[in-house]
């Protein structure tokens, strides 16, 4: 239904609405707010993968300290990192199809169709659709930062706010510059894999230590001191010539 305030425009129509200018008003809301739905399902999915990247650490607590530190164990976490990386990526290029398709059937709704209410359709779009594309793009971030070792933000990047993703991708360009710097100069950048290795290996000694300070005695070890009576303690002597007067007085 045409809206009865707003008329037409056939021109912008066909500049903006492109190949969904022939779309009829109920094809364009059917359209729109499938991919509206579509949009926040990709979100979920993303989210999903967030909650099990932190579900592994809690796990972890469960386990040894070897079993932590093993590079069997390491890898293992490495690889379903990136899977849920993957996931999410997908789902970031899946909501980017489907918030672009999205504009342009609002722009057939408002311009071919004449909507009144278009507004509260661009409100919608712009809150719950981009914010949701940002959302899975700092979920995204999130990852890289874990995967590569990085000093995670003090705020909340994954699924978080457009001010905070785009805080967090600015703290990710400044490690990035750093590292290329520190590299121009000729100093010595450490890798994420080095980094890790060397991380285990240190977990692995640490555990190490703990074992053998779990046997070691911690009872006091007595020493025999000397047994010359020239070098005797001269408070102790004392001592013993005061016991000794005692008992010949008691006699």
């Amino acid at each position: 239904m045409t809206g009865k305030f707003t008329e037409k425009d056939t021109q912008r129509c066909a500049h903006y609405a492109l190949f969904m200018k022939h779309l009829s008003l109920t094809q364009a809301n059917t359209i729109f707010w499938t991919l509206f739905v579509l949009t926040l399902a990709l979100m979920c999915v993303s989210s999903i993968q967030h909650h099990k990247s932190i579900r592994i650490s809690d796990l972890e607590k469960n386990l040894s300290a070897d079993e932590v530190a093993s590079p069997k164990h390491r890898r293992k976490v490495v690889q379903d990192r990136r899977f849920y990386l993957g996931v999410a990526g997908l789902c970031f290029l899946l909501a980017i199809v489907c918030v672009v398709m999205e504009c342009f059937t609002l722009f057939n709704i408002q311009y071919c169709d004449g909507e009144d209410l278009t507004q509260l359709y661009w409100g919608f779009w712009s809150i719950l659709q981009v914010g949701s594309l940002i959302a899975i793009f700092g979920v995204m971030v999130q990852f890289w930062i874990i995967l590569q070792n990085v000093e995670t933000p003090s705020w909340a990047v994954a699924l978080g706010t457009p001010v905070l993703v785009f805080a967090a991708l600015g703290w990710v360009f400044k490690h990035t510059f750093m590292n290329n710097w520190k590299r121009c100069r000729g100093e010595e950048v450490i890798d994420s894999d080095d980094l890790s290795v060397e991380e285990t290996d240190r977990e692995g000694n640490a555990s190490d230590e703990k074992k053998v300070g779990r046997w070691v005695s911690r009872a006091p070890t007595l020493v025999p001191g000397n047994i010359n009576p020239d070098n005797d303690d001269p408070e102790a002597s004392n001592n013993s010539r005061r016991g000794s007067l005692k008992r010949t007085l008691t006699m």
